[in-house]
């Protein structure tokens, strides 16, 4: 039995309802809830959470944030952590306002690099696929619009085969990140990977999603690593080492490439979903030929 079973379900409809969250990150915080339940069970016994205090949330951050380099993990634990302990203040858990207790770990904007692969390693691991399977066929259309059209891991497990339009060359994004729809362009490549999965190579069976598994049991892509191991699997494939192998690689390198093509950052944002320019301002970090133009000469050196 599940001790937290209760408290996690009612957390999940919270999220769900009040703040209007989408599955995937519901589950994100679901996830980083359960880890404190569980640390706390462990250090405090079973009726801490009724006695927690803000030494116990302190030791837990600071405990949690050493076994992780990533900053961005790090914000996560404490932004989530936050938003945990003030579900439980609203629904008369806990008494005291702790969530003004955890720490603010530094994160420096802008301060990392976006992890990409070069264009040439993008074309080579999409001919690597074999399409004399009908999972190939799958494999290969996927790689497709992620890598061509920036599509999310969701937004491609929740494509339907009445969101692609034929005719006017578009795909219709109705369940999104953001929860605002948006219209893509279909390129003429992509669009014929999907038809060619569609009418040779996925089950038949009656399902409106257009990617299915082809194993037991038949049906959508519902797995939030699904997309994640195709993309790993081709990369082994090909021999192409990267330590990130879910479907943000293939998106940063779509943007990498479109800001050294010195395609408008506003267009770039709209690609790839993003309500905030702000969030698309990392990959000018990436864009090398500009940089190089503004780079100053070496003082003392050669002009």
């Amino acid at each position: 039995d599940d001790p937290f079973d209760i408290i996690l379900r009612k957390y999940d409809e919270h999220l769900s309802n009040a703040r209007g969250l989408v599955p995937t990150s519901c589950s994100q915080y679901l996830r980083y809830a359960r880890q404190f339940l569980i640390w706390l069970q462990d250090h405090r016994g079973e009726k801490a959470l009724e006695r927690v205090n803000g030494v116990d949330i302190l030791e837990f951050i600071t405990e949690f944030a050493g076994r992780h380099r990533s900053s961005a993990w790090r914000k996560d634990l404490c932004s989530l952590t936050r938003v945990f302990l003030r579900y439980l203040k609203s629904e008369g858990v806990i008494a005291s306002d702790l969530d003004l207790a955890v720490p603010k770990l530094p994160q420096w904007r802008l301060s990392s690099i976006p992890r990409h692969l070069p264009w040439e390693q993008v074309c080579r691991l999409i001919e690597s696929v074999d399409t004399a399977r009908p999972v190939g066929l799958r494999d290969k259309a996927v790689l497709l619009l992620i890598a061509t059209v920036g599509l999310r891991s969701q937004e491609v497990r929740s494509l339907q085969l009445g969101d692609i339009g034929w005719r006017s060359a578009e795909i219709w994004l109705r369940k999104t990140k953001t929860r605002r729809e948006r219209v893509l362009p279909l390129p003429g490549a992509v669009g014929a990977a999907i038809a060619e999965y569609v009418l040779h190579g996925r089950p038949h069976i009656s399902f409106p999603q257009v990617f299915l598994r082809h194993k037991a049991p038949l049906g959508p892509l519902t797995s939030t690593h699904g997309i994640g191991n195709i993309i790993g699997k081709h990369l082994l494939r090909a021999g192409i080492p990267s330590s990130c192998r879910g479907a943000h690689l293939l998106r940063h390198s779509l943007a990498t490439r479109m800001v050294n093509r010195a395609v408008p950052i506003k267009q770039i944002a709209d690609m790839l979903g993003h309500t905030s320019i702000d969030t698309t301002a990392i990959y000018t970090k990436v864009d090398t030929a500009n940089l190089k133009a503004v780079a100053l000469p070496f003082p003392g050196g050669e002009p």
